[in-house]
């Protein structure tokens, strides 16, 4: 017979404080996942207006967090271990993910953002990994606080009392979420959510509505959904409404909306400008991260010198429609339409009718189209887009006989393709070097030009931290090799005799958005807030006009219908979301949140529901702008109507 002895007795009799552990498992891991959660809504509820959680919030927060309390601990231990720790880890990642997105793109993610995550991983740097320093401290002692729960979780005998007591707790947080989810979904009354241009003058009818149930039953507008229904509930909802958004859509009931919201708008007015550029050739430049401050007679010459005979856009902006924003400002300018944020795969993009897109009303001009970007066809599916646009072929760097796609001087070995010497042509030239991260990983773009970068930045007087003038160079480098390009192009367009013929547009993606100090390039620009940030140079260059600044406010949105009118291009503009920059109307710049700005008023989309009766009017223009141009698309609208017919 084997005596027991001290030793053993002390192996099975577990201490205080493992005892404690283990009695306590479920709630630390509780506690563990609500923690994430309101440490996030703390530091970034402002967002949306709060400074503090929401009821609302809370009461999603604390209901999903006790159905996974409840469902670890009705598994089995090793099951209800594996949950406590994929779970609390995913909810770290969550909020990590959201913080370092809206420290980037100034929003939170959204699943939607996964269709261009592809090509947005091929420039990630740790660089871009930043956020506030108390929720990473905090993001890891909650998770090493879930873990500790998941790994002092006890084994439980199989008692009715168990599966009855996790059984009806689950159930009593599904049947609360759903009151919840059910109480905030809003069936909208008809007029407020019907597509319509609508005007902002004080005659105009324009519907109340309860902004705070619309944004939630839409789930539309990431920022002011997040810190309104907390991390676990945004995250449901925006799953589902990614991924099961059309369910139950009526398709042609859409179009005749559609087509009542077009008919609605008011005819497009000729102006002076209106075909003043007719039949001469043009080439359209979109420059990689090309910001305002860039353009200076020590940073880039060549631009800075074409700018003063260009008539040039003081208050241009490009807003961010997109978190792939090359992308997002490439399709709106070539197409007059705003990307959606949901309901579409990357493959519409080469599948949904686009009969009017600027290479396809050009061509029936009788002008040779072509595309070039030193990239790989397959980013951003460009080969095929491109084509489906219209243009005749896209030129990659191999087809431009560049030895280094990153450089953008050498897109130059390329210039007897952008060119015709017997047929008028539009060519569509994206750069590349002003790309980001700015260190030493792309220090093949910044090396010809980093010495003469860092005297011109020596020179200017702008001051920051190490790391941020280190940043700051580097940038100035990049957008040096981009002007080298552009100087050349003009030289060129010169010698052969061109120029003369030939119109210049050249205007940025999006700002400099891969400076990762933002309160710096705030200060820079002058800017009060994140979208605008979006402050971008526009220029149009031709010898036949009269060298100008203009400032009223446009955008993105308004370039496609700028061009079709300049150049007397035959389509209906009233089918698209921009309006003409020499026209009268227009005038007001606006976000994917809503949010909209007019030079003197800011509007603020995530806190639509404190808005005065006049602001409440710039708000619901931009809305119905955005909904109107977004399902124009998303329900390939031009398959049954072609603007091009007059």
């Amino acid at each position: 017979m084997k005596t027991k002895t001290k030793s053993d007795s002390a192996k099975k009799a577990p201490g205080p404080v493992r005892l404690w552990l283990s009695r306590l498992s479920i709630w630390i891991y509780i506690l563990s996942l609500l923690g994430i959660d309101l440490l996030f809504q703390l530091l970034y509820g402002f967002v949306g207006g709060a400074s503090h959680p929401g009821l609302l919030a809370m009461g999603f927060s604390v209901l999903w967090c006790l159905l996974l309390g409840a469902a670890a601990y009705l598994l089995p231990r090793v099951c209800g271990r594996i949950l406590m720790i994929v779970t609390v880890l995913a909810a770290a990642i969550l909020a990590m993910v959201h913080a370092v997105m809206y420290h980037l793109f100034g929003s939170f993610f959204r699943f939607s953002d996964l269709l261009y995550a592809g090509e947005g991983a091929a420039f990630f740097s740790m660089q871009y990994v930043q956020m506030r320093t108390l929720l990473a401290v905090g993001l890891i002692a909650f998770v090493a606080a879930g873990i500790t729960a998941a790994v002092f979780l006890p084994k439980r005998s199989y008692r009715p009392i168990r599966f009855l007591v996790g059984g009806g707790v689950i159930a009593a947080c599904l049947a609360g979420l759903l009151v919840l989810n059910h109480a905030n979904i809003i069936a909208i009354e008809k007029n407020t959510n019907t597509m319509s241009w609508s005007v902002t003058n004080e005659e105009a009818s324009v519907p109340k509505m309860d902004v705070k149930k619309q944004q939630y039953t839409e789930f539309l507008n990431a920022n002011a959904c997040l810190p309104m229904t907390g991390l676990y509930q945004y995250t449901w909802r925006d799953f589902t409404k990614t991924f099961f958004t059309d369910a139950g859509k009526d398709r042609n009931k859409i179009l005749a909306e559609l087509n009542a919201a077009h008919d609605s708008r008011p005819a497009i007015e000729p102006n002076e400008m209106t075909g003043a550029l007719a039949g001469k050739n043009l080439i359209m430049v979109m420059v990689e991260s090309l910001d305002t401050w860039m353009i200076t007679e020590d940073y880039m010459p060549n631009l800075y010198a074409l700018k003063q005979k260009s008539v040039y856009m003081e208050h241009f902006y490009t807003p961010l429609y997109l978190n792939a924003g090359t992308f997002s400002t490439e399709f709106t300018s070539q197409t007059g339409l705003i990307p959606p944020t949901e309901g579409v795969s990357t493959e519409a993009y080469a599948e949904f009718a686009l009969p009017a897109a600027l290479p396809q009303l050009f061509a029936a001009e009788g002008y040779r189209v072509n595309s070039f970007h030193s990239a790989n066809p397959s980013i951003y599916n460009r080969g095929k887009i491109h084509t489906h646009l219209g243009f005749e072929a896209y030129h990659d760097f191999t087809k431009m006989g560049m030895e280094d796609y990153q450089l953008d001087s050498q897109m130059l070995n390329g210039f007897d393709q952008m060119v015709n010497r017997e047929e008028p042509f539009y060519s569509f030239i994206i750069t590349y070097s002003g790309h980001g991260p700015y260190n030493e990983s792309m220090g093949n773009i910044a090396a010809p030009h980093l010495e003469q970068a860092r005297a011109a930045v020596a020179a200017s007087g702008v001051t920051a931290s190490e790391d941020t003038m280190e940043q700051y160079v580097r940038a100035v480098a990049h957008i040096m090799e981009t002007d080298e390009f552009l100087g050349g192009l003009v030289d060129r367009l010169e010698a052969e005799g061109l120029l003369e013929d030939t119109v210049l547009i050249i205007y940025g993606d999006h700002f400099c958005k891969y400076l990762t100090d933002v309160d710096f390039l705030m200060e820079l620009k002058d800017a009060p807030n994140r979208n605008l940030l979006c402050n971008t140079p526009l220029m149009i260059y031709s010898p036949s006009l009269e060298p100008r600044v203009v400032d009223k406010y446009a955008s993105t949105v308004d370039l496609y219908p700028t061009v079709c009118n300049l150049f007397g291009l035959k389509t209906d503009l009233r089918y698209f979301a921009g309006d003409d920059i020499f026209g009268q109307a227009g005038g007001l710049v606006y976000w994917n949140d809503f949010s909209c700005w007019d030079g003197t008023t800011y509007v603020n989309g995530s806190l639509a529901s404190e808005l005065s009766e006049a602001d409440y009017r710039l708000y619901y223009q931009a809305r119905q702008r955005l909904l109107t141009s977004w399902n124009t698309f998303r329900y390939n609208f031009f398959s049954s109507v072609n603007p091009t017919r007059q």
